[in-house]
């Protein structure tokens, strides 16, 4: 079982943060494409998220030299203000009330204090404990949208848990929507309920399906990317969190989120789809 972060990062306790991160500016976005990028590899030993990541950034980096390191080097480099680091952690943000498992996108920083170190756009993947296999096939994606949300801040929403936080780009009706069945409400869980609020093409496919879409860097297709409890806790008064996200570049096209209840379940809502077609 992985470990949670505390304030000073190491592997031990739940790290909280700030509703508000320390955004990165113009001055460390420069840095940024001066530096190398370390992927800090989990320490668990039975972990999957080493092998997909590290496959993610060979097939999907471009913009900066990157090497895998350990933690105990992140630790010793960490204070490297030219360096930028992708660590995968626990994180409880004082905005919310469950732990969060992130991939951290961060510049380093002088200081040993985590939440001063520049968030280049981190990508929440799911709640703690949550079986991983609900996004590693996803993997290639986040690792577009922090490739894309660094290159295009003043442009790119990003992927953040905020209850005001609500995209819509209008780009989302001109591609295929592509949804898992199991990801659905019970009012939408069809194509024929689908047609009567969502007039845009959309398709139900497999896990495979699009991480295929992903790395074949499909234009036309747009996919879900949805955190909620699962069964990690009971749902009811939890948050569900929606992502549509570009295939092509991991854009986030529309974001919203609700509180569960026996009305409004862990997944994509009837409303939102109302939302999505305005």
């Amino acid at each position: 079982m992985k470990k949670w972060i505390t304030i000073f990062f190491i592997l031990v306790f739940t790290l909280e943060l700030s509703s508000q991160v320390r955004p990165a500016g113009r001055r460390d976005v420069r840095r940024f494409f001066e530096s190398t990028t370390y992927v800090v590899k989990d320490r668990a030993p039975f972990s999957g998220f080493n092998e997909h990541l590290q496959k993610a950034m060979e097939k999907h980096w471009h913009i900066t030299p990157f090497e895998f390191i350990t933690f105990d080097e992140f630790e010793r480099m960490r204070t490297d203000e030219n360096a930028s680091f992708m660590i995968f952690a626990d994180i409880k943000q004082r905005n919310l009330d469950e732990v969060y498992e992130f991939i951290n996108f961060v510049m380093g920083d002088r200081k040993r204090d985590f939440e001063s170190m520049p968030d280049l756009g981190s990508v929440p993947l799911a709640y703690v404990d949550a079986d991983q296999e609900l996004y590693y096939y996803k993997m290639g994606a986040f690792v577009k949208f922090m490739q894309t949300y660094v290159q295009e801040q003043a442009t790119t929403p990003r992927l953040r848990l905020s209850r005001f936080f609500n995209v819509k780009d209008e780009r989302l009706k001109s591609m295929e929507l592509w949804l898992l069945e199991e990801e659905m409400a019970p009012q939408i869980d069809t194509k024929e309920k689908i047609r009567r609020i969502y007039p845009y093409r959309v398709r139900f496919v497999t896990r495979e399906m699009i991480a295929e879409a992903i790395d074949q860097n499909r234009e036309d297709v747009a996919f879900l990317h949805k955190i909620g409890p699962e069964d990690t806790i009971a749902p009811l008064g939890r948050k569900c969190w929606k992502f549509i996200i570009a295939a092509k570049d991991g854009r986030v096209l529309y974001a919203s989120s609700h509180d569960i209840d026996r009305q409004s379940p862990d997944g994509l809502l009837a409303s939102d789809l109302a939302k999505m077609a305005k």
